[in-house]
């Protein structure tokens, strides 16, 4: 679907009451009201309704209403490394050249295309979004960029960090653990209690290397070699258990307010672990099979509980930062899934995971009056789904 035929409607505080119209209001993944309209005053709903008043309606089409898009996991700040890093030399080779380009690129030039960048999500309907930075250049843009969510600082290494948290209305700015293999237990483990002391979102890549799971289960192997050439010392590091999420858990990392992001190389107990915890999980499978030529267990993920939500990483891995595509690449690659389930994973999964749900992720009473609209029409309910998860006009 042609980002240009989308329409992103945003209602802001003081505005009086307004109706807007469409074929159909998806209320959620799997509720719909035809021919309906939401009532939104200031800048929340007040009602979805079939009847459509005779004043103040505001008719945006034949196609859908529906809650905007949630990209739960994404690096703006790489935005300047679109098409410049290859994928078919294996993930070290690319985190290498990810670090010498992303060192190169002139401060000016990563700051137009992270505003580029975010310029055209929210023309394509993204506006809450996870947002992971470990450079300072992002963050005095964030305030500017038309995006709402969560937007981690994120520390690798072994030096305890300073860390700030604050919220500027829907702008929470927090920290994130870059990994169990690249970042040492202690400052893990302080990162995750200051979160958890803040009540904030704490977020983590996890599991998603075979090298990172054999550097967790053994602290050998190529990883161990690639940490100790950057100057990494891991000698001390306390790593207790044979896989990611099991080390994870045993530094108290894994709650209902942590995201895990990737989860590719993951065993059925450490599916099971993630479940039981409440850990939110985060998945970009574009990316993941980019980089690591394989894609994450989504179906057994669901067989166990868990309710994905999906991110794109970044345009260094990926290409383009829209959860419309990433929705129809899970549907093509995972046809067994209800079309319903993906759709929930870029809009009310993506909105727990990132503790907005009473917020946005569906067009409830009390939820934020932005809307996004799709030139999309079917004659059921069920095929709409199919359609917009198809990514089809």
């Amino acid at each position: 679907m042609d980002t240009h035929s989308r329409k992103l409607i945003c209602s802001k505080p003081g505005e009086p009451a307004r109706f807007h119209r469409a074929g159909r209001i998806l209320v959620d993944p799997w509720t719909s009201v035809e021919n309906g309209c939401v009532e939104i005053a200031g800048n929340r709903i007040i009602s979805v309704r079939s009847y459509i008043p005779q004043s103040d309606v505001i008719d945006h089409g034949p196609g859908v209403l529906m809650s905007p898009l949630v990209n739960a996991h994404l690096h703006l700040e790489l935005s300047a490394l679109s098409d410049s890093v290859p994928f078919d030399q294996g993930f070290r080779a690319w985190v290498r050249q990810l670090l010498e380009k992303r060192a190169a690129v002139p401060e000016q030039e990563m700051i137009r295309t992270v505003e580029s960048a975010a310029r055209k999500m929210n023309r394509s309907g993204h506006v809450w979004v996870g947002d992971i930075a470990s450079l300072d250049t992002v963050r005095p843009l964030v305030p500017h960029l038309g995006l709402k969510g969560h937007f981690f600082q994120e520390f690798l290494g072994v030096r305890q960090p300073d860390v700030d948290f604050r919220k500027e209305a829907d702008l929470t700015f927090g920290v994130a653990g870059h990994a169990p293999h690249t970042t040492s237990p202690d400052v893990l483990t302080f990162l995750k209690q200051a979160a958890r002391s803040n009540h904030a979102v704490f977020s983590i890549h996890l599991a998603e290397s075979i090298d990172e799971s054999e550097f967790i289960r053994s602290r050998k192997g190529a990883w161990a070699d690639f940490l100790t050439a950057r100057g990494i010392d891991f000698s001390t590091w306390k790593i207790k258990a044979g896989t990611p999420v099991a080390h994870a858990r045993s530094l108290g990392l894994l709650d209902e307010s942590t995201i895990g992001v990737h989860l590719l190389d993951t065993t059925d107990e450490d599916l099971d672990i993630l479940a039981r915890t409440g850990t939110k999980v985060c998945l970009c499978p574009r990316s993941n099979q980019n980089l690591h030529n394989r894609l994450p267990r989504i179906e057994k993920m669901m067989e166990k509980g868990i309710k994905p939500a999906l991110g794109t990483d970044s345009l260094a891995s990926c290409p383009s930062l829209d959860i419309l595509d990433e929705m129809a690449y899970v549907h093509r690659h995972y046809p067994a899934l209800d079309p319903g389930d993906i759709l929930a994973m870029g809009t009310i999964n993506g909105a727990h995971a990132l503790g907005v749900a009473s917020k946005t992720g569906t067009l409830e009473p009390g939820k934020s009056g932005d809307l996004l609209y799709l030139p999309v029409t079917a004659q059921t309910p069920k095929a709409l789904i199919e359609r917009i998860v198809s990514n089809e006009s």
